[in-house]
């Protein structure tokens, strides 16, 4: 399966002191989601702005996650700009002063000496505080640039342990749906030696039980549930024919091969995208 995000443009304009939605944060990047190349809603995307300090101008991190309808990922990682639409920049031209006219000597322009010196003391004066301005300037962006590189970092920690929770869930599940299977399958080869129907269908009620109770806490992963209601179906039938359980259960067993397969492969590209992310 190859699920995508994309986007129009790379960065989003953030006014200062204002938060934007996950809607105004789509449309300003014309966002689309894809699988397979068809366009799939964006109900299952996730947008992570924590990283983004609107009470101050600069450029912040967002972390955009999509999943698809097998367990798949995507990520992308784009910039926000936040900006005081209202400051207005001057961009008249820095005056140039006048040429200074030649002066000319003579014995009865003494006064002027004076003048000069106030005119140097001026100078002197106004090159400091352009000199102090620009340290301050200086020292402004840097830290800014440690906070940036701060939160960006924070950011990405937060995204990939919110990631890692969500397959420790997802792997959790699936240990519970294999469980169900290996009692089923206890409760199968128990039945071909005594025959005992009515201890079978004890049992096979039992782990339909569980396997209600699994169905609803996978509520928001369609493939694993897809897998679940294949066993609570699979245990149905075996209690309407227990004769043919082994090719049922064979039949079942060879789908969840594949599904295990698709699995390992989500988890794999899931992990490799957020190595790439952590390493921008």
């Amino acid at each position: 399966m190859t699920l995508q995000i994309n986007t129009r443009v790379d960065s989003i304009t953030w006014p200062l002191n204002q938060n934007l939605t996950n809607q105004e944060i789509i449309s300003q990047l014309e966002l689309t989601v894809t699988e397979n190349g068809h366009l799939i809603s964006n109900d299952n995307l996730s947008i992570n702005k924590k990283a983004v300090n609107r009470s101050e101008a600069g450029v912040y991190p967002v972390i955009i996650t999509a999943i698809g309808t097998n367990n798949e990922y995507a990520t992308k990682k784009i910039q926000a700009w936040v900006t005081d639409k209202n400051k207005v920049v001057d961009s008249s031209p820095t005056p140039q002063s006048a040429p200074a006219k030649q002066l000319q000597y003579n014995s009865s322009n003494k006064t002027a000496n004076p003048k000069k010196k106030s005119k140097k003391k001026i100078v002197y004066m106004v090159l400091g505080v352009l000199v102090l301005l620009i340290a301050i300037i200086f020292g402004i962006s840097a830290c800014q640039a440690h906070n940036d590189t701060v939160q960006n970092e924070q950011a990405q920690s937060n995204a990939l342990n919110n990631t890692n929770s969500k397959l420790d869930n997802l792997s959790e599940q699936n240990k519970q749906l294999m469980q169900q299977n290996k009692e089923l399958q206890s409760a199968i080869n128990t039945y071909k030696q005594d025959q005992n129907k009515e201890e079978l269908q004890n049992q096979l009620n039992q782990i339909k039980t569980e396997n209600e109770q699994l169905k609803n806490n996978a509520a928001n992963n369609q493939a694993l549930q897809n897998q679940i209601d294949q066993l609570g179906s699979t245990i149905d039938q075996i209690k309407q024919n227990p004769n043919q359980a082994d090719s049922l259960l064979d039949q079942m067993k060879n789908n969840q091969n594949e599904f295990m397969q698709n699995l390992n492969a989500t988890f794999q590209k899931l992990v490799s995208d957020f190595q790439q992310l952590i390493g921008q």
